[in-house]
């Protein structure tokens, strides 16, 4: 029985042998088709998983793509706003474009509809002042100031333009308020706005 178990594995290790001089010495014969058939149908197999990883991969980003709302406004003063003090609260009360409906005229605070990257922008125009004048307005965040903007002993009409690029979460309030103000400026309203 040993003997017989012996003469197997040697028989096998030949035809082996024989067969790999076989391919070598014709790609053509049946076996040599039969491993290089198997070889293309296991790259094949490999190909079909991937085609459906990409399917599943298009198709998630397909329903993010409309799971994302847009979200976009865009308002303005309709009249100057006269010597404002520290913590006056900008209500503007044009709105140019409120996709989402974020901005609220009554309050004059955006409030996100959506987590998501927001670019947020405001400019004013600000009349002239003397030597120690100074204004500063700021953007909050939830009550935290993200931005200022200021004006200090200018002489002419000055008019400033921020934008800041903020994560805001679902229910994030902003605004713009003075911050500070020792002077009596007048923000003009008609070049005064919120939003791109």
């Amino acid at each position: 029985m040993l003997i017989f178990s012996f003469f197997f594995i040697f028989n096998v290790d030949v035809f082996a042998l024989k067969t790999t001089r076989s391919c070598d010495e014709d790609p053509s014969s049946n076996v040599c088709l039969l491993h290089e058939l198997t070889k293309e149908k296991q790259e094949l197999k490999s190909s079909q998983l991937e085609v459906q990883s990409l399917k599943k991969t298009v198709g998630t980003l397909q329903a993010q793509e409309t799971n994302c709302p847009t979200v976009a406004f865009r308002t303005q003063l309709t009249h100057d706003v006269a010597s404002p003090s520290a913590g006056f609260h900008f209500v503007f009360d044009d709105i140019k474009l409120n996709i989402g409906n974020g901005y609220n005229n009554h309050h004059g605070t955006f409030v996100a509809p959506v987590s998501a990257l927001y670019f947020l922008s405001y400019r004013f125009t600000i009349t002239p002042g003397t030597s120690n004048s100074l204004i500063r307005l700021v953007m909050k965040l939830n009550g935290e100031i993200v931005s200022h903007a200021m004006s200090a002993y200018e002489s002419h009409y000055t008019t400033a333009s921020y934008t800041n690029i903020n994560h805001l979460n679902a229910g994030d309030d902003v605004w713009l308020e003075v911050l500070e103000n020792n002077y009596s400026f007048v923000i003009i309203g008609n070049i005064a706005n919120l939003g791109p």
